[in-house]
C-alpha cells in the first residue's frame, strides 16, 4: 500500500493561475467576517448609550472603513504590501516550473510542492492583513491598524498606478493575478459594505456603500490602464510562442477570451458613468487625428485623450487634456485594445501569405518535376507534382483567407455577446465600438480579397507556364499514323492536375461565397487562357483531334467546379475546335450555323488550320472564301 501511495501521481503544482488569489481573497473574507461580527456588538451598544446614534454611527463607520478596511486593502493591493509579494512569489514559482519541467516534484516533507509553499505563504499573509485584532475596532484600536498599515498614502497608491509598481512592468501572469485580486477585493469590500448597512439600518441611515466606494479611487489608480497593460504584455508573450507569422485562429480566440475577462472586470470596477467608456477602451482606441487636423476639441474631449497619448482614467489618476486636439495633438493607438491586436495579427498574416504565394524557385512545376525525379509525365506523376505546388504556394494562402473569415465571424459573435452589452449604456460608445468593428471587418474583407486574388494570379501564372513550356508544336502536327487520341498531351495532364489540386485545396479551406467566387474566377480565366493558348499553334486534322481531347479534359475538370458559366464557356471552346477538325467543305455551314460567328472573327481560327493556304472550296482558298469579297462571289454562284 505504501508503494502504491508513492507511485500515485503527484498533485499538479499550481494548476490554477489564480490559486494564490483565491487564498488571499479568503484571508480578506475572514477579516471582513470578524469586522462584521464586531460591528454588530458596537451598533447594539451605540443604540443603548446614545439618544441620537445616527451621527455617532456615521463617524464610526467612516473611521472603521478608513482605518481597518483601507489598511487591509493597502496591505493586500499596494506594491510594497504582503499581498503583492505573495503574488510575485507565486508567479516566480510557476515560471521556475515552466523553465525546468524535468525537476522532481515528489511531494514529501523535505521537498514541499509549490502549491504547499504557496499555501504556507498565503496563511502567513492572512494574519498580516488584519494588523491589529479586528475585535477591538470599536474601542479605538483600529487607529493602531491605521498607523501600522495606513502609512501608504492615497497619493502614493494613485501614483503607483494602483497595484503596479513604477520600477518596471511586471510579467503578464503577475499582472493578471493582480487584476483578479483587485476584482476579488472589490467584490468582497462591496459585500461587507452592504452587510454593514444592514446592521445599522434599524438604528440609523448610514450610506456605508458610498463610503466604501470612496476607498477605491486611490487603489484603482488609472484603471483601466492596468487592464490594457496586462493585455499588451499577454499579447507580446503569446506572439513569441507562435511558430510562424501565419494567421492563427486559436491565437485570435485567446485574445477575445482575454478581452472578455477584462471587460467583465471593467464592468465591476468602473463607476457606472465610466463603465461603457472603459469597456470601449479595451475593445478599441479612438484616434483623434481627424479632430486635431480640423483644430476642433470636441472629438478629443469625447475620447478623453490624455497628454501622454493615453486616455483619461476613471478615478482621477490620469491627466486628461480635452484641448489637446485643438493644439494639433494626435495621440498614438492604445496598446492592449483588442482591435489593435487583431488588426496587427491579420495584417501580418496576410502579408506573410502573400509572400508565400509567389511563383518561382524550386516550387515552380518545372523545378518540381525534376526535383521529384519524374522523367515523363503521367496522370499519377502530374497529380503528385500539381499537389505539391498547390500545397506549397496556394493552399497556405487559401487557409489564411479562411482563417481571416473565421476570425471575423468569431469577432462579430464576441462583439454581440460581450462588447455591445458592455457599452450599450452610452450611445456614443456603442456607436464608436460598432464603427470600429465595421472598419476592421471591411479591412479584413479587403485583405481576404487580396489573398484570393493573389492566389488566382499565382495559379494562372503557373498554368500559363505549364502550357507554354510543356506543350509541343508537334503535339498538334503529328506525323505518326499510330497516334492515339485517347491520351491527352503532357501539358494537358499537368494543367488538369493543377486544376484538380486547386479544387481540392479550395474545398478543404474555403467556404460559401469565398469558394464560389474563387472557383468562378479560376474558371473564367482558365477559359481565356485556353483560348489564347489555342491561338499559338497550327493544327493538322489529327492534331486538331488531339487538341479536342485536351479541351474535353479541361472541360471535365472545370465542370466539377460547380460554376454555372463553365459548361457554356467550355462548350463554346469545343465548338471553336471543330473549325480545326471538319473538312474545308463543311466550314461555311459550321460558321454560319451552330457557331453563328462573323466571318472576320471565324477567320482567325480557320487560319490555324494546317491546310489554310492549300485547301480550296469551289476553287477558292479559305482566305478568299471567308473574306468579304470571296463571300459575295460564293453567294452569287449559289443563286
Amino acid at each position: 500500500q505504501q508503494q502504491q501511495q508513492q507511485q500515485q501521481p503527484v498533485e499538479p503544482e499550481l494548476p490554477e493561475e489564480c490559486d494564490i488569489v483565491v487564498r488571499l481573497a479568503k484571508a480578506l473574507s475572514s477579516l471582513y467576517k470578524e469586522v462584521h461580527a464586531s460591528v454588530k456588538d458596537d451598533v447594539a451598544e451605540a443604540r443603548e448609550v446614545f439618544a441620537a446614534p445616527e451621527l455617532v454611527l456615521e463617524m464610526f463607520m467612516q473611521r472603521l472603513l478608513e482605518q481597518n478596511v483601507q489598511a487591509a486593502l493597502e496591505r493586500l493591493l499596494l506594491p510594497a504590501g504582503p499581498g503583492m509579494a505573495a503574488l510575485a512569489a507565486s508567479t516566480n514559482a510557476i515560471a521556475a516550473v515552466a523553465a525546468a519541467p524535468s525537476v522532481d516534484r515528489t511531494s514529501n516533507p523535505a521537498n514541499p510542492t509549490l502549491r504547499e509553499r504557496a499555501r504556507e505563504r498565503a496563511s502567513s499573509i492572512a494574519a498580516s492583513l488584519s494588523g491589529a485584532p479586528a475585535g477591538s475596532a470599536g474601542s479605538g484600536s483600529a487607529g493602531g491598524a491605521a498607523g501600522s498599515g495606513g502609512s501608504s498614502s492615497s497619493a502614493g497608491a494613485a501614483g503607483s498606478g494602483g497595484s503596479f509598481s513604477a520600477g518596471g512592468r511586471p510579467p503578464a501572469a503577475l499582472q493578471r493575478q493582480q487584476l483578479r485580486l483587485l476584482a476579488e477585493a472589490y467584490s468582497k469590500t462591496q459585500r461587507l459594505a452592504l452587510n454593514l448597512e444592514r446592521v445599522v439600518r434599524g438604528v440609523a441611515q448610514v450610506d456605508v456603500l458610498s463610503m466604501a466606494e470612496g476607498l477605491w479611487p486611490a487603489l484603482l489608480g488609472s484603471y483601466p490602464a492596468q487592464e490594457l497593460a496586462w493585455l499588451q504584455a499577454a499579447y507580446q508573450d503569446e506572439v513569441q510562442l507562435l511558430d510562424s507569422p501565419e494567421l492563427n485562429l486559436n491565437f485570435c480566440l485567446k485574445l477575445m477570451a482575454w478581452n472578455a475577462e477584462a471587460t467583465a472586470r471593467a464592468l465591476k470596477l468602473s463607476a457606472p458613468p465610466q463603465a461603457a467608456r472603459n469597456c470601449r477602451m479595451l475593445f478599441h482606441h479612438l484616434v483623434a487625428a481627424a479632430a486635431a487636423a480640423a483644430g476642433g476639441t470636441t472629438g478629443a474631449a469625447a475620447a478623453g485623450i490624455s497628454a501622454d497619448g493615453g486616455e483619461g482614467s476613471t478615478s482621477g489618476g490620469g491627466s486628461g487634456v480635452p484641448g489637446a486636439a485643438g493644439a494639433g495633438f494626435a495621440p498614438t493607438a492604445h496598446p492592449g485594445c483588442l482591435l489593435e491586436h487583431l488588426a496587427r495579427h491579420i495584417i501580418g498574416g496576410v502579408e506573410f501569405s502573400l509572400e508565400m504565394c509567389s511563383v518561382g524557385g524550386g516550387s515552380s512545376l518545372g523545378g518540381l518535376l525534376s526535383k521529384m525525379g519524374f522523367s515523363s509525365v503521367s496522370r499519377a506523376s502530374a497529380s503528385q507534382v500539381a499537389g505539391a505546388f498547390v500545397g506549397d504556394k496556394i493552399r497556405k494562402a487559401l487557409e489564411a483567407a479562411h482563417v481571416a473569415t473565421q476570425v471575423m465571424a468569431a469577432l462579430q459573435s464576441h462583439y454581440s455577446g460581450t462588447v455591445a452589452p458592455a457599452v450599450s449604456g452610452s450611445v456614443a460608445e456603442l456607436s464608436s465600438a460598432s464603427s470600429a468593428l465595421l472598419a476592421l471587418i471591411r479591412a479584413s474583407e479587403d485583405s481576404i480579397t487580396a489573398v484570393l486574388s493573389k492566389s488566382v494570379d499565382t495559379f494562372m501564372t503557373q498554368m500559363e507556364r505549364v502550357l507554354t513550356s510543356e506543350q509541343r508544336r508537334s503535339d498538334f502536327t503529328p506525323r505518326d499514323d499510330t497516334l492515339s487520341f485517347d491520351k491527352p498531351t503532357a501539358a494537358c495532364l499537368l494543367g488538369t492536375a493543377l486544376l484538380a489540386a486547386l479544387q481540392d485545396a479550395a474545398i478543404a479551406t474555403l467556404e460559401g461565397p469565398n469558394r464560389q467566387q474563387f472557383l468562378a474566377e479560376v474558371t473564367c480565366r482558365s477559359h481565356q487562357l485556353l483560348l489564347a493558348h489555342m491561338m499559338r499553334y497550327t493544327y493538322s486534322p489529327a492534331g486538331a483531334l488531339k487538341w479536342k481531347k485536351d479541351v474535353n479534359e479541361y472541360a471535365e475538370v472545370l465542370a466539377s467546379f460547380g460554376v454555372p458559366s463553365a459548361a457554356e464557356d467550355m462548350g463554346h471552346l469545343l465548338q471553336l475546335v471543330n473549325v480545326l477538325v471538319v473538312a474545308p467543305e463543311s466550314l461555311l455551314g459550321l460558321v454560319n450555323g451552330s457557331l453563328r460567328m462573323a466571318h472576320r472573327d471565324a477567320l482567325q481560327f480557320i487560319a490555324l488550320r494546317e491546310d489554310f493556304k492549300t485547301a480550296k472550296v469551289d476553287g477558292k482558298t479559305l482566305l478568299q472564301l471567308f473574306s468579304a469579297e470571296g463571300m459575295e462571289r460564293h453567294i452569287g454562284q449559289q443563286r
